[in-house]
């Protein structure tokens, strides 16, 4: 089994494990046979130059990785991963690849869930980290607008004040404005603000996640799923309608699987208290590719 773990330069099973699978300097590739690490292998990552952030992860799949340890990752490349074939698992307290290869094969690293991803499944690859590029000063006001980079602190809570998420821990969220990389709702709400500003923005259901819909919770065989599936994991489905979509383990049994193809906040009047921390020209790759880089 070939195992794939985002690295910090020079690689190796000392190295610290890198924050961002997409933007890390170098993949350590790890060979595991009858639980134990027969070969240790390094090398360069090809970046998202060409394929955005499904780029790393046909990258890996050239490669005949069988399954990635990552710390963070956007909805996208988790769910191309998936279809690939390729299993993720969360990296949990894991510090170096080393430690995190004893945890692997220790069964402790568990399946990278919807909570795992960056921004909660709500932004792109980059999510709360992105690499530093060249940006072009902005000239006149730098407010909130379509194809700018804009970066906020953020405080999730539920109608009844549960916090649900914040970006105390992970650092701003980070996305290209105009691009549909967060909910609706709350993108409208942060146009033409600047760097310092704050804003408390109240949002319906429909405005946020939007409502649940029964029709996308199905029920299948036990035996569809991998062995190793756990509740709350996300796996690649298809809905009554056809509809290709990543569904997540609701309920299990020794015989039955219920998915649920509904954000878990679906359904939910969502409140996110923001502070914008900076505002930044896109480049041009930024814009094509509709995320920032």
């Amino acid at each position: 089994m070939l195992i794939a773990v985002p690295s910090d330069e020079p690689g190796g099973l000392a190295a610290p494990i890198a924050d961002h699978f997409g933007h890390c300097a170098i993949f350590t590739i790890v060979k595991i046979e009858d639980g134990e690490i027969s070969e240790v292998t390094t090398i360069d990552n090809q970046g998202h130059e060409e394929g955005g952030c499904m780029a790393p992860v046909m990258f890996l799949k050239k490669q005949n990785v069988d399954a990635l340890i990552a710390g963070g990752m956007g909805m996208r490349p988790l769910t191309g991963f998936q279809q690939e074939g390729i299993t993720v698992y969360f990296r949990g307290e894991a510090t170096t690849v080393g430690d995190a290869l004893q945890a692997y094969v220790a069964g402790k690293c568990e399946e990278f869930g919807q909570s795992q991803t960056c921004g909660g499944g709500g932004g792109e690859c980059g999510g709360h980290h992105h690499h530093e590029v060249e940006r072009e000063p902005i000239e006149g006001k730098a407010d909130v607008q379509k194809d700018r980079v804009v970066s906020f602190d953020y405080k999730l809570t539920a109608k009844d004040g549960k916090e649900l998420d914040s970006s105390e821990d992970s650092g701003p969220m980070c996305y290209l404005h105009g691009h549909s990389n967060i909910v609706p709702g709350l993108e409208k709400e942060l146009e033409g603000l600047e760097a310092g500003a704050h804003k408390v923005v109240e949002l319906a259901a429909a405005d946020a996640y939007g409502e649940r819909d029964e029709s996308k919770i199905i029920e299948v065989a036990r035996d569809q799923l991998p062995e190793q599936a756990t509740v709350g994991a996300m796996v690649q489905g298809q809905l009554p309608n056809g509809q290709a979509v990543t569904l997540i383990i609701a309920e299990m049994s020794d015989d039955k699987v219920k998915l649920d193809g509904n954000h878990p906040l679906a359904g939910m009047d969502l409140t996110f208290d923001v502070t914008i921390v900076k505002v930044e020209a896109a480049i041009e790759e930024e814009i094509a590719h509709g995320h920032v880089h």
